[in-house]
């Protein structure tokens, strides 16, 4: 039976969001303990916790909403790669990996050991506007990175702005622990939301034969 990775972290009120967003918010409404015929819950959250895609409307008014992007772009074969050691992952990194015919692509790096903190870390692993060029070159169509952007903490639009210009989908907020280098099964399917700058999604990788 093929193996399944849930790349997804639980949605939860004290889980690691972006500064400045807010945390998730999950409250019962009504409760069979307290005498409801039924539980019922709310949940408050931003579009961007948890795992999440980022549309080009993100930030680009003009540009189209994470519920006007192809299905066809969030499921199908994807390459996951692996950096260790590394803080900034550049072109010429990119151009030593094996990505010919690669048209999604996560990117597995030390990013996974900051998932054992309580709160966000700034210095996290990104990858440099040379590397977000080099990728839409050779026709990446989709991108993941293994915490809360893609892009470094100091200097957030420059990586975004040039990969969501040229029709890159942006997955951000995975977890890849355990998660072997080697190509997959993509699913990744946002809530469907319309023209929003970003979407939650369940994301999981199916082992090839």
């Amino acid at each position: 039976m093929k193996k399944i990775y849930d790349l997804s972290p639980e949605i939860r009120p004290d889980m690691i969001s972006w500064p400045g967003d807010s945390c998730p918010e999950i409250t019962l409404l009504h409760s069979i303990k307290y005498g409801s015929h039924s539980n019922l819950s709310r949940l408050t959250m931003t579009l961007h916790n948890g795992s999440h895609i980022d549309a080009p409307h993100h930030f680009f008014e003009e540009g189209i909403g994470a519920g006007e992007i192809p299905l066809e772009i969030l499921v199908g074969d994807v390459r996951v790669l692996r950096f260790g050691g590394v803080k900034t992952i550049t072109r010429k990194m990119l151009e030593h990996a094996d990505l010919k015919g690669v048209t999604r692509l996560i990117l597995a790096t030390d990013n996974e050991s900051l998932w054992k903190k309580p709160d966000f870390d700034e210095n996290y692993t990104y990858i440099d506007i040379g590397a977000a060029q080099y990728l839409t070159e050779i026709g990446i169509r989709l991108l993941g990175i293994d915490y809360l952007s893609v892009e470094d903490f100091q200097g957030l639009d420059g990586v975004h702005k040039h990969l969501l210009s040229q029709g890159v989908v942006i997955l951000e907020t995975l977890q890849l622990a355990g998660v072997p280098e080697g190509d997959y099964e993509l699913y990744c399917l946002p809530l469907k939301l319309g023209k929003v700058d970003g979407a939650p999604a369940r994301v999981i990788l199916i082992e090839r034969d």
